[in-house]
């Protein structure tokens, strides 16, 4: 019996604290959370929208281009006053308006706000997409809010066809690639007019337009004696030895062959 109220009693404590262990990850959960005002950061974006198009191009400029000290005066300011610049810091309201600025020719003048994406949270984050229309294309404002509900970026994007996507992707490959030809082209003339440099021509070339030097003649008594003098070939030389030695009934020892020439075959003919 008291084994198993043991067993109850150790079943009952594990209950407890795995309970407790989920409470604490839920109460984790809820602090990490961000306290996200969804309807007041579509009402920012929205008065943020209105504001593009109904600012005069001084003010316009004048929130693209102030300093930072000035930007966080009228932030500050706007704050106090419970404006929707209150809802930037001084970077975000800059590039804002700057962004837009810079694409509004293409864009034309605002039709309308069509809808809001779902917010989507990530961390400290919170991201609201909103689809804008305007006279000459759509566009995507995306504004990404802190746990404070403050705005840390703006980013406006067009929205282009895929006929102006390919137009342009087509229009960066031709300028792209007729920069390397005239690049290229360039570089070959500059190594053609080194030909024309004086003292820059290479030894080759000027070998090659040196004149060849002439033969130098050869006398005809010498190449009439290298062609007649036989001395050097020993066989020949000792057949005429012997010959003669028979002839004369001599011995070789008594004379000896300075030289060798060929005689005439006209001498022979007549003998």
């Amino acid at each position: 019996m008291k084994q198993n109220i043991r067993k109850i009693l150790a079943a009952l404590v594990l209950a407890v604290s795995v309970l407790g262990l989920t409470a604490c990850g839920n109460a984790a959960a809820a602090e990490t959370e961000i306290p996200v005002e969804e309807e007041l950061i579509k009402a920012v974006t929205q008065a943020m929208v209105n504001n593009w198009e109904t600012a005069q191009e001084g003010e316009l400029q004048g929130i693209a281009n102030e300093d930072s000290d000035i930007l966080e005066e009228l932030v500050e300011t706007n704050r106090q006053m419970g404006s929707f610049m209150g809802y930037f810091t001084a970077d975000s309201l800059r590039s804002a308006y700057a962004g837009y600025l810079s694409s509004r020719e293409e864009l034309g003048a605002l039709i309308s706000v069509d809808s809001f994406e779902e917010l989507e949270i990530k961390g400290d984050e919170a991201t609201l997409v909103a689809n804008l229309t305007y006279e000459n294309r759509g566009a995507s404002l995306s504004m990404v809010f802190n746990k404070r509900n403050i705005v840390q970026s703006v980013a406006l994007d067009p929205k282009y066809s895929t006929g102006e996507i390919l137009k342009k992707a087509g229009m960066n490959t031709i300028l792209g690639m007729g920069t390397v030809f005239i690049v290229l082209i360039f570089i070959s003339l500059v190594i053609y007019c080194f030909n024309f440099i004086p003292g820059n021509r290479t030894p080759k070339e000027e070998e090659k337009k040196r004149p060849a030097p002439k033969p130098r003649p050869v006398k005809k008594a010498e190449s009439k004696a290298a062609k007649e003098n036989l001395v050097d070939d020993k066989e020949l030389v000792a057949a005429i030895t012997a010959a003669i030695c028979a002839y004369n009934g001599t011995s070789p020892e008594g004379f000896v062959v300075r030289s060798i020439r060929r005689a005439e075959s006209s001498r022979w003919k007549k003998a």
